[in-house]
């Protein structure tokens, strides 16, 4: 019974560690205003969540009742501190990456954006 009660608990703890890397949530903040595929993101304080792992990722960018969902990839890389990167694309700033201290989110394609929730 000890076995059978210690092979649950290690299961449990695996797999809450993969669901784990799998989802995750933080917070940026943006200077100025930047555009996610065909929407223009006022500067401000947001809120980054992201479903999935590796390329077949989905970011979520909120703001209030804005909100832009966009497809990436997550790649695992140690920093300092937290930051954006951003590209200059027909006379806008285009956000590329979102970089916390564990994990890039490179953002890919043209979101989806929702507003009004």
């Amino acid at each position: 019974m000890k076995r059978f009660a210690t092979l649950i608990l290690l299961s449990t703890l695996i797999a809450t560690a993969a669901f784990a890397s799998e989802n995750g949530s933080g917070k940026i903040r943006l200077d100025s205003s930047v555009k996610v595929g065909t929407t223009e993101l006022p500067a401000g304080d947001y809120k980054v969540t992201w479903t999935g792992s590796g390329a077949n990722t989905e970011v979520t960018l909120t703001q209030g009742k804005t909100k832009v969902t966009a497809p990436a990839q997550v790649v695992d890389v140690r920093r300092n501190n937290d930051a954006i990167s951003t590209k200059s694309e027909n006379g806008s700033r285009v956000l590329t990456e979102i970089q916390f201290q564990k994990q890039t989110l490179v953002l890919q394609n043209a979101p989806s954006p929702i507003t009004g929730q």
